[in-house]
C-alpha cells in the first residue's frame, strides 16, 4: 500500500513540475543555435509560459517557480545578471494580478493582456539592461523578441491548453 502512495506523490510531483519543466524547455529552445534568427528569444518565449500557467495553473506557477526558471536564463549569461528574474517576476505578478478576470475570459482578452505584458517588460528588460550597462542598448532584438513572443503566443497557449487537459482535467 505504501508504494502506491509513493507511485501516487511522485506522479503529482511530476503533474505540477511540468509547467516548470515546460518552461525550460522552451527555454532551451529559445537559445538553441540553429534557431532561424540572430536575436536570442530566452527570457521571452519563457514570458508566455509563465504566463499562462500562472492563470491557469497557479498552484504550478507560484511566483518561486516563475523566479527559479528567471534565474536558470541569468544562469546562462542571455542578459545581465538578475534581469531575467525580474522579468519572470513581473510577468508571474502581471498574470496573478488579473488571473480572475482572465481565467474565464475570451482567448482574445486574455492574449490583449499577454501582449501589455509582453510590452511592459520589454520596457522593464531595456531600462534595466540600461541601467546595468550605463548605456542604452539597442532596442530592436528585443522588439523583435517582444512581437515575436505575442505572435507565437496563440500556438504556444494551443499546445498549454492540450496539456493542461490531458495533466490537470
Amino acid at each position: 500500500m505504501s508504494g502506491l502512495g509513493i507511485r501516487h506523490q511522485i506522479g503529482e510531483f511530476l503533474r505540477l513540475a511540468t509547467p516548470a519543466l515546460i518552461s525550460l524547455l522552451l527555454l532551451a529552445v529559445s537559445i538553441a543555435p540553429w534557431r532561424p534568427f540572430d536575436a536570442p528569444l530566452a527570457g521571452f518565449l519563457v514570458t508566455a509560459a509563465i504566463f499562462y500557467w500562472s492563470i491557469y495553473q497557479p498552484e504550478a506557477m507560484t511566483p518561486w517557480v516563475a523566479a527559479l526558471i528567471g534565474f536558470a536564463a541569468d544562469l546562462l549569461g542571455l542578459a545581465p545578471f538578475g534581469l531575467s528574474m525580474i522579468v519572470a517576476l513581473v510577468v508571474a505578478g502581471s498574470a496573478q494580478l488579473w488571473r480572475r478576470e482572465l481565467a474565464d475570459a475570451s482567448f482574445m482578452l486574455v492574449w490583449m493582456a499577454f501582449a501589455a505584458t509582453a510590452m511592459l517588460t520589454f520596457f522593464v528588460a531595456w531600462t534595466m539592461a540600461a541601467l546595468v550597462l550605463e548605456q542604452w542598448p539597442n532596442p530592436w532584438p528585443l522588439v523583435l523578441q517582444t512581437v515575436v513572443n505575442i505572435m507565437l503566443y496563440p500556438l504556444l497557449t494551443l499546445l498549454f491548453g492540450r496539456l493542461q487537459h490531458a495533466l490537470f482535467e
